[in-house]
């Protein structure tokens, strides 16, 4: 099935190109996206398309730094109905709880993390942020655009004393842009994507914000957008992603955070003509590809994130999905 994202997350492209002096159209037939559906914020295109196109456009301009240039374009308004809900929770940590929650409606692809300890800095905490198109194409462009985004939202809502402790990408560094956009160091390579911040940030209250106005956009999402039950399957992937490597991805503990019964979740899961075994192995084979395309992590730490408690098991599963061992598929790319 087809990832799709919400067409705001294109917002200001047309404008960006224009500055570089560069006509879009051909580029958006080729990928299937129209004027319309660009123009329309409420359509959905496919995510792939989208990462395809920032990767093109920045070959085009030679602008090595695009994602980051896109982003001056856009602005907490490109999450649509999330926005309202973001912005008036309580505090920027109900703000961010709020925003794991509901950004699949924005894109099942593009998953927002909170872990309490950083992996880089002692005694903060780690937003993470992944994009997964579903066909292996290049994202770094559209990765960088997200973190972006988020660097921009939280400096929106918390104000100047917002300041990151450090920025990660799972890439290599593609320009001299990140000290300048970010004022913060950035480490390249890692296994995660993400900004790294005080724990404190997360009290700060949010001002000029209203318990009804949350209340109304809460339930015009839940009563527009949140997945239909013939869905389940696409609900358990999502919350798999979310989960996967730590103790919450079990099926029980999923069940309890979809508030489905087991016996209840293997029913719908079985008319969609799958099972959570099949999902949990669907992800983790889509996040090792992922990781062995566009990252250099560990093969140990892989081990981790995808749950497994041997490397050794890993690499059996690597092999019986792909045909190839994970270096194999590493050294081609």
């Amino acid at each position: 099935m087809e990832i799709m994202v919400r067409s705001s997350g294109l917002s200001g492209i047309m404008r960006l190109m224009e500055s570089f002096e560069m006509d879009i159209n051909d580029l958006l037939r080729k990928n299937k996206i129209t004027q319309e559906q660009l123009q329309n914020t409420e359509s959905f295109i496919p995510l792939s398309s989208v990462t395809n196109i920032l990767e093109e456009c920045a070959v085009l301009t030679n602008c090595d730094s695009l994602g980051l240039e896109l982003s001056k374009y856009q602005n907490i308004d490109v999450l649509g109905p999330i926005a309202m809900v973001i912005k008036n929770a309580k505090t920027m940590g109900d703000a961010i709880a709020l925003a794991t929650k509901y950004l699949h409606i924005h894109s099942p692809g593009i998953v927002l993390k909170v872990y309490e300890q950083s992996s880089l800095v002692s005694g903060a905490i780690e937003l993470s942020l992944e994009v997964n198109s579903g066909k292996g194409s290049s994202s770094k462009q559209c990765l960088e655009l997200c973190v972006a985004d988020l660097h921009k939202i939280l400096k929106l809502i918390i104000g100047e004393s917002y300041v990151p402790l450090k920025v990660a990408f799972s890439h290599e560094k593609l320009s001299n842009s990140y000290r300048k956009f970010f004022n913060s160091g950035v480490v390249f390579n890692h296994f995660r994507s993400g900004i790294h911040v005080s724990p404190e940030l997360l009290e700060v209250s949010i001002k000029n914000r209203s318990d009804d106005y949350l209340k109304t956009a809460e339930e015009y999402l839940k009563n527009n957008y949140e997945l239909r039950n013939e869905e389940v399957d696409l609900k358990v992937k999502r919350m798999l992603l979310r989960f996967l490597g730590t103790e919450y991805a079990s099926k029980a503990n999923i069940c309890k955070a979809l508030a489905y019964h087991p016996r209840t979740l293997q029913r719908q899961l079985l008319k969609r003509g799958t099972s959570f075994e099949k999902l949990k192995e669907e992800v983790r084979k889509e996040v090792l590809y992922t990781y062995l395309t566009k990252t250099t992590i560990s093969y140990s730490k892989l081990t981790e994130i995808l749950g497994y408690s041997e490397t050794s098991s890993l690499s059996r599963a690597c092999k019986d999905w792909y045909g190839r061992t994970m270096t194999e598929i590493r050294t081609s790319n």
